[in-house]
């Protein structure tokens, strides 16, 4: 049997076009999508209409929100919010100001209140170490659920950590804004299907692939 993981960053926010929105802003680590990561988190949930996704999780910042449930809208499907996929702060010393829960089940009707997770935000926290949170916190749901096929929406270092912890690749990963990582599992492991990170869905690849994180 052959299992497979899609990850995907957020698309666009609106903090990339306007540098000076965090100085005032109420959340300044949770920005939204932009105009155009809207339309990028909707031409992605398009490419994988006819894919065989069985279940969405997301990190629980705002922009990985709106992407996913963008995609839950073409796949029709709920979404599970995971900390454990949470964004990685290296300069932050405590969890910052995410939107509340009640305003959160309000604004996005597919967020699935059953769900429990299984992964945990704490910081101050490390790249390293959040590259490895990432990818423990995958790598435990794909393994629990090995017959469904797990769509991941998050942020590109999160990316980078789930994509080395259960590939082992070493190389440099460029990820840019709603690109998609195909990963599948059969009996030799996990492997990255084609080059990673496309962005052959997108309308606009040139503005993605300017926000593109290294690493």
């Amino acid at each position: 049997m052959t299992q497979t993981l899609w990850i995907i960053r957020h698309g666009n926010r609106e903090d990339f076009g306007n540098p000076n929105w965090a100085s005032s802003a109420k959340r300044p680590y949770d920005p939204a999508l932009s105009a155009d990561g809207e339309r990028q988190a909707q031409e992605a949930g398009s490419s994988l209409r006819q894919q065989p996704v069985h279940r969405i999780f997301a990190s629980p910042f705002l922009r990985t929100i709106q992407t996913a449930h963008h995609i839950a809208d073409a796949v029709n499907l709920p979404v599970a919010l995971e900390p454990g996929i949470g964004e990685v702060l290296p300069n932050v010393q405590q969890m910052p100001a995410l939107l509340a829960e009640t305003e959160r089940s309000q604004q996005f009707a597919r967020l699935d209140a059953a769900y429990q997770p299984i992964g945990v935000l704490a910081y101050p926290e490390n790249e390293a170490d959040g590259h490895r949170r990432s990818g423990q916190t995958v790598q435990q749901l794909a393994d629990a659920l090995p017959s469904q096929n797990l769509l991941f929406v998050t942020h590109a270092s999160p990316v980078i950590g789930i994509v080395r912890h259960l590939t082992g690749i070493q190389e440099q990963i460029s990820v840019p804004l709603c690109g998609i990582f195909t990963l599948q599992r059969n009996g030799s492991g996990w492997h990255l299907v084609g080059e990673g990170g496309s962005v052959a869905h997108l309308s606009d690849s040139a503005t993605s692939l300017r926000y593109a994180h290294s690493g």
